[in-house]
């Protein structure tokens, strides 16, 4: 079986990079529009590379895409997988408008092919372990979660994520991430959203660079999610210096608090820690005690928060063993539309149902 890699740049030489670990090079097949980003993966990672789509949708033997490229070309790469009977991997956000998302889904369906969503906090062992607390019923009906993601800016003037035509909106780029999280949670339909946004800060951005969202959920549980992009001390990098330990005390924060009827989770990126609360009656008051703290070394990060690396290999698996996605389309379809009722909210400034 052969993986293709849709989007030569940093994205996709991630995908590369984790594909190389479990196939073979040779196997590995990498398309872009633009011949720099190509001949870098062709010998940093020694993969092939082509700037010929249909000579990669024409390849009996490619199975998987992973759609890595801009934003904007996600509907038109994802469609033309589909129809040519592959499987596919695709970034969020799927598409720019919640019609073109419908489509991708639509399509697969119709043709029985593979499709799942790139939310890899599905995969994250900081957020997986809050999941199988849930499951294990110790933190009871989860009521309440709060995110907190507070950084600096780290795309640039000249990143097309700064404007809305490439990018669509700061939602379906960045935050999909931790309303599709909260959603995964709690575990119920969103009913309706809210969302404000200040005046932005970062003068050159075309998309809003701050929200405070809020969600209502059938059963009555409430999340709510903090967004800022700039107040974090800019970091330039340096690759000998433990980034995640630098910035916890710059501004930096990604945080979750949840809450159930029985006890609470928090997971915190940049404090390395997972903590759990149970909550009791003593007969005289409510009582809460921590009961599970849990830290980690720098070299378990990726894992703990950012899992692509399993993400990329469990699709692998999943195609060649010819079993469905981790996560269905149709549910990755609902937290898109969820980002774009959360978007409408922000600009027309009032609650925007999703039950009806």
């Amino acid at each position: 079986m052969k993986v293709a890699v849709l989007g030569a740049g940093k994205m996709g030489q991630t995908v590369i990079g984790h594909l190389t670990q479990v196939m073979s090079r040779d196997e590995i097949v990498a398309f872009d529009n633009s011949p720099e980003p190509l001949a870098q993966v062709q010998s940093s990672l020694r993969v092939a590379g082509t700037m010929n789509l249909p000579e990669v949708l024409n390849d009996p033997q490619v199975k998987l895409a992973f759609i890595a490229s801009p934003n904007q070309t996600h509907k038109d790469l994802a469609i033309a997988c589909i129809q040519a009977g592959k499987a596919v991997l695709c970034e969020k956000p799927m598409a720019l408008t919640l019609a073109h998302a419908e489509e991708i889904v639509t399509a697969s369906e119709k043709a029985n092919t593979f499709l799942q969503v790139g939310f890899e906090l599905h995969y994250s062992t900081l957020y997986t372990s809050v999941r199988e607390w849930i499951d294990r019923g110790l933190l009871g009906n989860i009521v309440n979660s709060y995110c907190c993601y507070i950084c600096s800016e780290f795309w640039g003037k000249r990143s097309w994520r700064v404007k809305p035509q490439a990018a669509g909106g700061m939602f379906g780029e960045k935050l999909s991430h931790y309303v599709d999280l909260q959603r995964w949670l709690t575990g119920d339909r969103v009913t309706e959203v809210i969302s404000t946004c200040a005046p932005n800060v970062i003068p050159y951005f075309e998309v809003r660079d701050n929200y405070h969202t809020t969600c209502r959920y059938q059963n009555g549980a409430v999340s709510h999610l903090t967004f800022m992009m700039a107040p974090a001390a800019t970091w330039h990098g340096d690759p000998l210096q433990d980034t995640i330990a630098l910035q916890k005390n710059d501004g930096h924060q990604l945080r979750l608090m949840v809450v159930g009827t029985k006890g609470a989770a928090e997971a915190d990126v940049f404090h390395r820690s997972l903590k759990r609360w149970t909550f009791s009656d003593n007969g005289d008051q409510f009582t809460s005690s921590m009961v599970e703290d849990i830290t980690w070394p720098a070299s378990e990060d990726h894992c703990r928060f950012h899992n692509t690396q399993d993400q990329t290999w469990d699709i692998v698996d999943r195609v060649r063993r010819g079993l469905p996605p981790r996560l269905p389309a149709r549910d990755s379809l609902e937290t898109m539309r969820l980002c774009f009722a959360a978007e409408e909210a922000a600009v027309t400034g009032k609650i925007v149902r999703l039950d009806r």
